[in-house]
């Protein structure tokens, strides 16, 4: 396929009649399900790599999660700081990001999970 090909194919609507939506931050860019190669012929595109989700994740005991995954479970930046300072961390050798434990973060949660068989502690003010 040439670059004026591709172009071409970009601008174009679908053969289907429906309109292809992309958000403004990917500019020219837009979502392809098939190509098409010289003869034609319509060529489907490979998946694209699927990277677990941190909900997916929280299944699997050993999985190790990032700070990333721990902001797509709904914490804000303190709350995942506080989960770094409560649990082991797991730094590995040449890799930068510091990961936890899924098995240790459920069971933070759940060690500080208060219903109404326990008293939430509350800090005094100094």
């Amino acid at each position: 396929m040439t670059l004026a090909e591709w172009a071409e194919m970009l601008t174009s609507e679908p053969r289907d009649g429906t309109t292809i939506e992309a958000p403004a931050s990917l500019g020219i860019a837009r979502k392809v399900d098939e190509i098409h190669d010289a003869r034609g012929k319509a060529v489907v595109e490979p998946t694209v790599r699927h990277h677990p989700v941190a909900t997916e994740l929280l299944a699997i005991p050993e999985a190790l999660l990032t700070r990333t995954h721990l902001r797509e479970l709904g914490l804000e930046r303190r709350a995942v700081d506080a989960v770094f300072r409560a649990l082991p961390i797991v730094a590995l050798p040449g890799y930068s990001r510091p990961m936890v434990r899924v098995q240790d973060y459920i069971e933070l949660v759940h060690r500080n999970t208060f219903r109404d068989d326990r008293v939430r502690p509350i800090a005094r003010a100094s």
